[in-house]
């Protein structure tokens, strides 16, 4: 698992929390939900400053990492100018305007003094154009929307947001001769169930990945054949093979390699690779991996790393031309060199692990044996 990929997703899911963050404690201010002795305006004021600029700082740090992510390989047009990206043209398209809005905000910010209040008023409003099309973004485009833990942002950012800005227009604080904004409250309602509805036929459904791709293939900057694009997950597949020990090398790192035959799947070809030290009682330290996914014919279709590793049980995170796919399967020792076992796929990533480069004691063991 590449680290860009990483940095990626994590700096992006944090701008997005920041974004909210910066959109509710505005909401909060215009409520003047505050108290003087407990927590003071000026902290709010303070609050809603700060998280708007560090969701810039993260912003142009996702942009940077999706930029060097050498699986997309976007050039530098495609990180800029909305709509010419080759993967999610449009949900990619929603993450850049969202960008350039978020960098107009700021600046209306610093130029409030000389453009006057109601003209900064006017244009702060597009801080829910910024939230509305970072939302889309991440579901659209996101490999991870489909988690648990992905899922429960988005709801509880777009409960926050939507419900704040509701009570805001049917209940304005401090100004007893405004109406009840009873239209604009409809349509903050109806929004929302719109991107609810959105993210339930499409992005957390089977398949997504062709729909938002719209021809563009997977991302990745590689040649597959046209067939992996109709991949559907989950399914089972039971497996055979072989396994064979390099090294250890000069540090003392041995290399166990499982060449494994699929049935039951589109995919007949899978290669695991551990990297660790030996361990005197069999087995090994687990410090590096890498998996391959694919057919005979090409064996490298999908690529990636294990996230978790515990006696015969393991799980992997492998990307390819049909999307970001986990690997979960068990896998046994027969005889001296023989293996066998079981392997589930499904979409998306990962859900936890250590990840490239860490340890786990157990794993397969040397020689035929099975470490625990």
């Amino acid at each position: 698992m590449e680290w860009q990929w990483l940095i990626a997703r994590a700096s992006g899911f944090t701008a997005y929390v920041l974004v909210t963050l910066a959109v509710v404690f505005g909401l909060l201010l215009s409520q003047r939900w505050q108290s003087r002795r407990v927590w003071p305006r000026i902290i709010n004021d303070q609050l809603h400053q700060y998280t708007t600029l560090l969701a810039g700082v993260f912003t142009a740090i996702h942009g940077i990492s999706v930029w060097i992510d050498p699986f997309t390989s976007f050039t530098l047009k495609e990180v800029l100018v909305p709509g010419v990206s080759h993967y999610r043209p449009i949900f990619m398209a929603f993450g850049i305007v969202s960008a350039y809005l978020g960098l107009a905000v700021v600046i209306t910010g610093w130029l409030r003094p000389k453009i006057g209040y109601p003209w900064w008023r006017r244009l702060h409003y597009l801080t829910f154009v910024v939230w509305l099309f970072a939302t889309l973004h991440g579901l659209g485009n996101g490999s991870d929307t489909r988690t648990t833990w992905a899922i429960a942002i988005y709801g509880v950012s777009i409960a926050a947001v939507v419900g704040l800005t509701i009570t805001r227009l049917l209940r304005p604080a401090g100004r007893p001769r405004v109406a009840p904004r009873t239209g604009w409250a409809t349509l903050a309602a109806v929004l929302a169930l719109g991107v609810a509805g959105f993210a339930a036929l499409g992005p957390l459904r089977p398949g997504w990945n062709t729909v938002a791709n719209s021809g563009h293939g997977s991302g990745g900057r590689v040649s597959v054949p046209a067939e992996t694009v109709s991949l559907t997950a989950p399914y089972s597949a039971t497996f055979t093979g072989t396994v064979t020990e390099q090294g250890p090398n000069a540090q003392g790192v041995a290399t166990l390699v499982f060449h494994l035959q699929l049935q039951g799947g589109p995919y007949d070809a899978m290669t695991l690779e551990l990297q660790g030290q030996g361990l005197s009682g069999g087995g090994v330290t687990l410090t590096g991996s890498s998996v391959s996914f694919g057919t005979t014919s090409d064996p490298t279709m999908f690529r990636g790393t294990l996230v978790q590793l515990n006696g015969g049980n393991f799980e992997a995170v492998v990307r390819g031309s049909s999307g970001t796919y986990t690997l979960i399967g068990q896998i046994s020792l027969v005889g001296q060199t023989g293996v066998q076992g079981i392997l589930q796929v499904e979409s998306g990533a990962a859900r936890g692990g250590f990840g490239q480069g860490g340890g786990d004691d157990g794993g397969f063991g040397q020689g035929g044996e099975s470490g625990n």
